[in-house]
């Protein structure tokens, strides 16, 4: 029976999940029906995987083991009928019976004694639409990332039949463990690491120029997205053209992560500003940074993070996008001083204030080390199909940690931007407003710089 030892950044996830704070991931890929599709396409597109047995890693890898070296091992016969489920949306079938769909599924906590995924096939969308929505434990995404993994079972043509599901799908898992002397050698090597990366960290924190570096987290005000949450989400998306965000981008001399990050402070800010609640300082967003984000393209976790000022607290739109410019320019030279060596490491030990953040009766009274999570996710130039139904949309849909109420996650897939906000649900109960709020901030934005050039 194989068994692989989780590396510590993935194990870290395990140590943050809670009965409110569930720590998995999950992907939403809306698809729009083949032309002159039988009436029963999505049955027999059912009927066929449920076809496909779970027999590759680490779809048929359970958790095993606790403590310091958590294990996956392998499960001989997954329960197929658990992980795969056909569900139908209520009438209309519109995006607000989708999000209320998806806000169910996302919010239970992925069962331990199991291979940690789900798969769930949902049809019954307005305008012949289906919908894919997986859901992957974040210790797992050394392995399987969720919109890459998502992406890789789909096929550049639309002529493509009988395609394998996700599990079905061999994936290449590197560094297998089988215990014994790798076992010890691997946390014998991470203690080292340990202590390699305890001296970059000293320089971090001792050095005054990282006042914004994750370390210190000064400056960060506590806001309605600092409270405590329970288990239940809410989520939300919105989408946009790819060339409306570049053309503002070139127009304003910025790039197009400035002028997302723009806009997701723009939408903030308009949004507390409804409820009389806007901080005095600005809003930090938590950029995750992935350890191997420097060399290559293979899936890794990211505990850590590099926080940017998202400008709420200025009134001039033109100032705050200059803020955001500044801030993310430090972000850039924060990232660019990150140690090669010992990385892994280097990266827990900056994420000890999330980590005491989550700690039972303590976690309240440790400062928040940022107020949401922001990220921007590489995706696809090209539409891709399964089964000759072609990708519209996907979204991320990610955790969240105690005391931090949301995160707006981006994928850029065929000349669009797919953004999907995840929100406790108790905590920001019209979360959608907030997707509203960012469609409105890029027009404003866009009405802005087409004045300037107009006067120019």
């Amino acid at each position: 029976m194989k068994t692989r030892l989780l590396k510590p950044v993935d194990a870290a996830w395990l140590l943050l999940e809670t009965a409110d704070t569930p720590m998995h991931i999950g992907v939403l890929a809306i698809f729009q029906k083949p032309r002159n599709a039988a009436p029963d396409y999505l049955g027999q597109l059912a009927a066929r995987m449920r076809e496909c047995k779970v027999q590759s890693e680490p779809w048929n890898m359970r958790l095993a083991g606790d403590g310091m070296l958590p294990r996956l091992v392998e499960v001989r016969d997954v329960e197929l009928g658990y992980h795969f489920q056909h569900s139908a949306l209520p009438e209309p079938g519109g995006e607000r019976e989708l999000g209320i769909m998806v806000s169910r599924l996302h919010s239970p906590a992925l069962d331990r004694n199991r291979p940690l995924w789900e798969f769930h096939l949902i049809e019954g969308l307005e305008r012949e639409r289906f919908a894919f929505y997986v859901k992957i434990h974040h210790a797992l995404v050394s392995f399987l990332d969720g919109v890459p993994t998502l992406l890789s079972m789909l096929s550049a043509s639309a002529r493509s039949r009988n395609m394998l599901p996700l599990w079905a799908n061999p994936l290449s898992v590197d560094g297998e463990d089988e215990g014994g002397e790798g076992e010890s050698g691997s946390a014998m090597a991470s203690l080292a690491a340990v202590g390699r990366a305890g001296f970059g960290l000293l320089r971090a924190a001792i050095n005054p120029d990282k006042a914004r570096g994750f370390l210190l987290p000064q400056g960060i005000p506590r806001s309605t997205l600092n409270r405590a949450i329970n288990q239940q989400r809410r989520f939300a998306t919105q989408q946009f053209e790819e060339t409306r965000i570049e053309a503002i981008a070139q127009a304003t001399s910025c790039t197009v992560n400035e002028i997302l990050t723009y806009l997701c402070g723009t939408s903030l800010r308009r949004f507390f500003k409804e409820y009389n609640a806007l901080p005095d300082k600005s809003l930090v967003g938590l950029i995750p940074v992935s350890l191997r984000e420097r060399g290559g393209n293979k899936a890794a976790n990211a505990i850590a993070g590099i926080r940017v000022d998202l400008g709420t607290h200025i009134g001039d739109p033109l100032a705050r996008l200059e803020a955001v410019k500044k801030s993310i320019k430090i972000v850039r030279q924060d990232r660019a001083s990150l140690p090669e060596e010992a990385a892994t490491s280097y990266a827990l030990l900056r994420a000890a204030p999330l980590l005491a953040s989550q700690l039972p009766g303590i976690g309240r009274y440790v400062p928040p080390p940022f107020n949401l999570k922001i990220s921007n996710i590489p995706g696809c130039d090209t539409p891709l199909y399964f089964d000759g139904a072609r990708l519209d949309a996907v979204y991320p849909i990610s955790q969240l940690v105690q005391y931090t109420a949301l995160s707006i996650d981006c994928v850029s897939y065929a000349g669009t931007l797919n953004f999907g906000f995840t929100g406790a649900r108790d905590t920001l109960p019209h979360l959608q407003r907030l997707a509203v709020y960012l469609g409105q901030a890029l027009n404003d934005l866009e009405n802005i710089v087409q004045s300037a050039e107009s006067a120019a």
